[in-house]
């Protein structure tokens, strides 16, 4: 069984140190905390009963993010629902899962995606280039997302950006033009356009280089600035998402730290929306903006056109996949302490509306559909493809969260 488990939890991709099997409360309380001070978290996998003492010795000794995994048979999950209690007594939080042995792997996936993002948190650099737009009301310091996230927190000047941008390579930021021609199956900008707004993805990419950043908040200064209306971010924050570096505009604080969030759990890149319109009685929300990455649309069936706001510049509106379950999540509250998510449908990836921004989906919500404006933590919310509950769910655990969860 020890082998077995090991060699299917070893093919989650983590790295992984493995005790010997343990045996004794003793055994529990020397490897703990012979493991503390140089792992991230904990995952118990309970053969049998009998075990209470050993996983709550573990759980007072590790002092870490730890999953306790239960299985069907053997009273693993007698002694599973006694040490829990136990500590929970004791004011330690522990994460619980259930299934059969053969399931573990696919279990405990979600509890390290959680932990990955939570420890990668704290190896980050958020930036914020340029200011907020006026209109965002919730900001962030770096005092707070440092003590809450343990996520470094830089400002840069956006005029520094644009200067990059402008001393790019001519010759490499046709090229990059010529690609997004030829990927988009319509182009509604001319050349010059497409130049410029590639311009600002290159100033962007330097920005990131030089700071070390994992994650930007961009200032819009054209929306502001009739001088700067060609000049726009939104090609470059979808381009910046699509290379790993998660980013949107608006100088957004909480849903582009959450699309970081999303990233480091899973690899994916998202989409920061705004909630545009809700149809009660079909328990469905669309969802708009003028930033999706590319990687979740499909191209040819998209178009690279203006920006809603000020029809200048450049945008995408792109068609994203029908039929598939997507995750809605925001981090947010008063002290960064509440985590709103839940589920749902695309039931329409491109409504092609004029009055709204140029990406639009609707999403059948998997729960009440109005508890998204009632229990809102602010306008913006990032949409992914796949069923993320229980990577949030344990997310919220690690980092302390009150869980919002749509039902």
């Amino acid at each position: 069984m020890y082998e077995d488990v090991r060699r299917r939890i070893s093919g989650v991709g983590d790295f992984f140190e493995f005790p010997p099997l343990i045996t004794s409360a003793d055994h529990a309380e020397y490897y703990a905390s012979r493991y503390r001070d140089w792992v991230d978290g904990g995952i118990v996998i309970v053969w049998s009963g009998g075990t209470d003492r050993m996983i709550y010795r573990i759980g007072r000794e590790l002092r870490k993010p730890i999953l306790v995994y239960a299985h069907p048979a053997h009273n693993s999950l007698a002694s599973v629902r006694e040490a829990i209690a136990a500590l929970r007594n004791d004011g330690i939080e522990i994460s619980v899962s259930y299934g059969e042995l053969g399931q573990v792997s696919d279990f405990v996936s979600p509890f390290l995606g959680a932990l990955r993002a939570s420890v990668l948190l704290t190896r980050s650099r958020f930036a914020q280039v340029g200011e907020q737009e006026p209109w965002i009301l919730i900001s962030r310091g770096p005092e707070m997302l440092r003590r809450r996230l343990g996520l470094e927190m830089i400002k840069i000047r956006w005029e520094e950006m644009f200067e990059l941008g402008l001393r790019a390579d001519g010759r490499a930021v046709m090229e990059k033009v010529v690609e997004l021609k030829s990927l988009f199956g319509k182009v509604d900008r001319r050349d010059d356009d497409l130049e410029k707004a590639v311009r600002i993805y290159f100033g962007l990419k330097d920005i990131v280089r030089k700071y070390s950043i994992s994650s930007a908040a961009v200032e819009a200064r054209d929306m502001l600035d009739p001088s700067l209306r060609d000049w726009g971010p939104y090609l470059g924050v979808s381009l910046l998402s699509d290379d790993g570096i998660p980013s949107d505009y608006e100088g957004e604080h909480d849903a582009i730290i959450t699309k970081l969030i999303v990233y480091y759990m899973t690899g994916r890149a998202s989409f920061m929306a705004n909630m545009t319109r809700i149809d009660s009685p079909r328990n469905a929300v669309v969802f708009s903006h003028c930033t999706v990455p590319i990687s979740m649309i499909d191209p040819k069936a998209s178009v690279l056109l203006s920006y809603y706001e000020t029809d200048r510049t450049v945008a995408i509106r792109g068609r994203l996949k029908e039929g598939e379950k997507v995750t809605f999540v925001r981090i947010g509250g008063r002290d960064l302490d509440k985590i709103l998510f839940g589920t749902g449908t695309i039931v329409n990836g491109d409504l092609g509306r004029k009055d709204l921004c140029r990406t639009q989906i609707e999403v059948r919500v998997d729960g009440r559909a109005r508890d998204l404006i009632e229990k809102a933590l602010g306008n913006h919310i990032v949409i992914v493809y796949g069923d993320l509950r229980e990577h949030f769910r344990y997310f919220s655990k690690i980092k302390s969260l009150e869980a919002i969860e749509i039902v």
